[in-house]
């Protein structure tokens, strides 16, 4: 029954209803009544529900606290009590999706999966309930698409990745699943070779982060030791390593971060010959730009594979602006400024 079936029954507004269901409000006691003639239940029954109306929180702290200790049966058990109580109660629901789908997963149980699909499916219908940012339609809809694969029903399971794939966050696992299960490795690989390159481009993200909260924690050993692990990582993208590849912009600036904390070090002429390297291998990627993939492993064959960033048209302008965006300024020396600003200069204008 849905709430604008009930509210027709009892005469009562859409919204009341649905504060009655979320806890918000409780019913009246002469609606009590009619509610117990429409789902024929005791009064009794119907008010011990109500009581606990304000408990779907503990109820869900429950559930995930037998699922995580694997209670598996007892797990189901509240699964089951909880959606009597809560039967359209966004929180509950998921809570319960979720569950089946841990158990389903964990135990190859197939009635479990299926049970996990049709909450995730029921929860998606009540999501204008929802207040957790951390959950989304997509995310919802991606675990219904896991379910089909636990099931072994991979074609299904891909169509449901296909449609949800924004922003490419389901390439990976379409790919995998085209090629190890389908066979269909043309395909699988055109999407495998999209979420290398995202994937690659977001862990170069994190580790230029890893870098820079370094320096401002001023951890110079491990900035110096993370800086060198990412140009190492940097370099082992590149198919042929004397040919210019579109890393190497990001390789000029991991030169260009250990020089800054050489500088925080007190390590002045470290800090400029690190400098120096970096701006040395920005002039070389500048001499011969490479805006696309083609000396980058398992991409060289993408069409179309150009990739941009934000550090500029060429790459001592990328390094201009790691000064000034990352606030590298604020944590170096004025003769370390006053030697990048001279050194940056000396080939010509930018």
């Amino acid at each position: 029954m849905t709430q604008e079936d009930l509210a027709e029954k009892l005469n009562l507004t859409l919204g009341t209803i649905s504060k009655w269901e979320r806890g918000s409000s409780e019913p009246e006691i002469s609606y009590l009544m009619q509610l117990a003639q429409i789902f024929h239940v005791s009064l009794d029954a119907l008010l011990g529900f109500t009581i606990r109306s304000h408990n779907a929180d503990l109820l869900i702290e429950k559930i995930d606290s037998l699922t995580n200790a694997r209670e598996f049966e007892a797990a189901k058990k509240e699964c089951d009590e909880a959606l009597l109580i809560y039967p359209n109660n966004f929180k509950v629901v998921y809570a319960v999706a979720f569950a089946y789908n841990m158990i389903g997963t964990v135990m190859m149980e197939k009635e479990a999966l299926r049970t996990a699909i049709k909450h995730f499916q029921h929860s998606l219908d009540l999501f204008s309930q929802n207040v957790n940012p951390e959950i989304s339609v997509t995310q919802i809809q991606n675990n219904i698409a896991g379910c089909y694969l636990s099931l072994k029903e991979t074609q299904k399971g891909i169509e449901e990745l296909k449609k949800n794939n924004v922003c490419g966050i389901n390439d990976a696992d379409i790919a995998i699943n085209l090629i190890a299960t389908l066979k269909q490795d043309e395909e699988g690989m055109e999407y495998a070779c999209r979420a290398l390159g995202r994937h690659a481009a977001r862990l170069i993200t994190v580790l230029f982060s890893l870098i820079v909260y370094d320096i401002n924690e001023k951890k110079h050993e491990e900035g110096i030791y993370t800086a060198k692990w990412t140009r190492e990582y940097l370099k082992s993208l590149k198919k042929e390593a004397d040919k210019v590849a579109f890393v190497d912009k990001y390789i000029a600036g991991t030169l260009l971060l250990t020089a800054v904390i050489r500088d925080s070090m007190g390590d002045f002429d470290g800090a400029v010959k690190s400098m120096k390297e970096a701006i040395e291998c920005a002039e070389v990627f500048d001499r011969e730009p490479c805006f696309d993939t083609k000396n980058i492993v398992f991409l060289e064959e993408v069409e179309d594979g150009y990739v941009y960033d934000s550090l500029g048209i060429t790459s001592k302008v990328g390094l201009m602006r790691l000064m000034e965006e990352f606030h590298l300024k604020d944590v170096t020396s004025d003769r370390f400024q006053e030697r990048f600003r001279k050194e940056i200069e000396k080939e010509g204008s930018l």
